[in-house]
């Protein structure tokens, strides 16, 4: 796997060891409401058709790398993320199986057959909709502000330790989707995707999970 596959993949960088609580956002330890509402939208989430920029931060770098592109999901476990600026990459994941298109080179994955590509599987489809707040393989905390939730996960699985050491996810309370998705690796370098122009449960465009 290179290095961009692994960076890519762990993007979509979704708790510091420590849990100190986050600037401008206050803890909340009756979560019952908010896991019942997310639930509840999650559930009722079939697609997913965004816009999206991502911040990639990396400690020895003095600016962020900017990316731009669209990521379009489709309930079970399709989805296609395409980055479009300020270079072209494609992956496709439709039932269980991953493409990859670089625009030189094609590569085809069978997940099923890598526990790890499994878990990378899992992570970026339950973070897009939301439902990773009930994995029982990552601790959870919650905290708000006036219009966000916030919940912060630990990945507890010995394999995603070796990579990510928190994934937050930033949650609108307009509309109880994800609007923000933030993974930290082990040096604090960390992946930011902001979901923009989104629509839920419209008409996908033709051949959405395809690289035609």
């Amino acid at each position: 796997m290179t290095v961009r596959l692994i960076s890519i993949l762990i993007l979509l960088n979704i708790f510091c060891k420590g849990q100190a609580q986050p600037e401008g956002y206050i803890q909340v330890f009756d979560t019952v409401f908010i896991t019942q509402k997310i639930n509840e939208v999650s559930t009722n989430i079939n697609s997913i058709n965004s816009e999206f920029i991502q911040e990639k931060n990396i400690t020895f770098l003095y600016e962020k790398i900017i990316s731009k592109g669209i990521l379009i999901y489709e309930r079970p476990d399709r989805l296609r993320l395409e980055y479009t600026s300020p270079f072209t990459y494609l992956l496709i994941m439709n039932s269980g199986q991953l493409l990859i298109n670089s625009g030189d080179s094609k590569m085809e994955y069978d997940m099923k057959s890598s526990k790890m590509f499994n878990e990378i599987n899992d992570l970026i489809i339950s973070s897009v909709q939301g439902e990773i707040i009930n994995n029982p393989n990552y601790k959870t905390l919650f905290f708000e502000n006036s219009d966000t939730l916030l919940v912060k996960l630990f990945p507890k699985q010995e394999e995603l330790n070796k990579y990510i050491k928190n994934i937050d996810l930033y949650i609108g309370k307009n509309d109880y989707t994800v609007s923000k998705l933030q993974i930290t690796e082990l040096l604090d370098d960390y992946t930011l995707i902001k979901f923009i122009n989104k629509t839920i449960n419209e008409p996908l465009p033709d051949n959405s999970f395809s690289d035609n």
